[in-house]
This record gives C-alpha cells, sequence and structure tokens, in this order.
C-alpha cells in the first residue's frame, strides 16, 4: 500500500494483515480527494473513523492536514497506525484514539476540536455505524459550519436516510461508493 498524492505521494506503509480489515483501494482515494479539491486538507483538522489501516489519514496528512485522528477499536489496527505515523514521520500532526466511535466522537468534544473532514469507512455489513456517527458528530458540534463527511458503503448497500446532514455526491467505483455530506444551506 502507498500513499497517492500530496507531500509523501508514492511513500509505501506497512498494510494490514487481518483480512476482515478492507483499506480503501487507491482509485478510490484518489477519486475521493479529486472530488474534494486539490487543497481540500490543507491547514485543516480531519477526523478518520473506522480508520483500519489509517490510510485515509495518512492521505490527508500527505495533502496537508493540520491535524489529522484516526479512530478504531482494534489494537491491532491502532499499533499498525502508529508504526505508519512513526514510518512517515508525522507524529507531531497525528493522533490514535484506540476507542468506539462513539466514545472518541464524547472525547473529541471534550477536547472542544471540530474537524473540516470526517472519513468514515465501517464494516460493509453495517452501514447504520457510519450514518450513526454523522448524527452523532453533529449533535456533540465537533464539525465546523463547512465540513464534509465522506462514508465509504458497499455499492449495493441501502444506505440508511442521514437527517442532520445532506447528501451532497455519490460516486460509485466497482464495489465502493462514497457518500458525500454536507450542511444544508
Amino acid at each position: 500500500m502507498q500513499i497517492t498524492g500530496g507531500k509523501n505521494r508514492g511513500r509505501k506503509i506497512k498494510p494490514v494483515k487481518n483480512p476482515v480489515i478492507r483499506p480503501s483501494k487507491a482509485v478510490v482515494r484518489e477519486a475521493l480527494f479529486s472530488v474534494l479539491g486539490p487543497n481540500c486538507c490543507s491547514d485543516k483538522q480531519i477526523a478518520d473513523f473506522f480508520s483500519g489501516s489509517g490510510i485515509m489519514t495518512l492521505e490527508a496528512l500527505s495533502r496537508g492536514a493540520e491535524l489529522a485522528i484516526s479512530v478504531d477499536s482494534d489494537p491491532d489496527s491502532c499499533t499498525l497506525i502508529r508504526e505508519n505515523f512513526a514510518h512517515l514521520k508525522v507524529l507531531d500532526n497525528a493522533r490514535v484514539l484506540q476507542m468506539s466511535v462513539t466514545q472518541a466522537i464524547s472525547k473529541l468534544a471534550g477536547l472542544n476540536l471540530h474537524f473540516d473532514i470526517i472519513f468514515l469507512d465501517p464494516p460493509y455489513h453495517l452501514p447504520q455505524l457510519g450514518v450513526d456517527a454523522i448524527e452523532q458528530s453533529v449533535a456533540a458540534g465537533i464539525l465546523t459550519p463547512d465540513a464534509k463527511v465522506v462514508f465509504e458503503h458497499r455499492s449495493k448497500t441501502q444506505i440508511p436516510e442521514c437527517k442532520s446532514m445532506s447528501l451532497w455526491k455519490q460516486k460509485k467505483y466497482g464495489q465502493s461508493t462514497l457518500s458525500f455530506y454536507v450542511f444544508p444551506h
């Protein structure tokens, strides 16, 4: 696995060994950042929920994120993410929270952090977790007014309705679909 853009473009990272974890494919990551725009992460605060491999966090940091936080409940995933942060020398701008997304949202709200972009990649068979994370993030007040939430899910899965943000755009890439949410204006 390697970073697809920014200052660390082409740098390899340690891959996930757990077959249950499904890192976002390079083509999906490139497309996601293409939709968000060339400076989408510059000086922004990013959260990566259900982080798995941490690849989205690393992509955001490579593209200039001021702060990027990976959240995952799996200890092995968190160890791997920390190792990749150290390998790419991004420890000053990156954090790993080993806890559930619900716990992390509460903790981030307590720290008075506000995110410009949140990446969501819950297990494909549990899309409700993604929508719940959006609703909880809005309720906790951890999103900036212009925030975007990017939810990766299985293309064939019907996503539950999100009440607090509007679907802005959807892009399908094989078995994966990216759903982009924004606040209604």
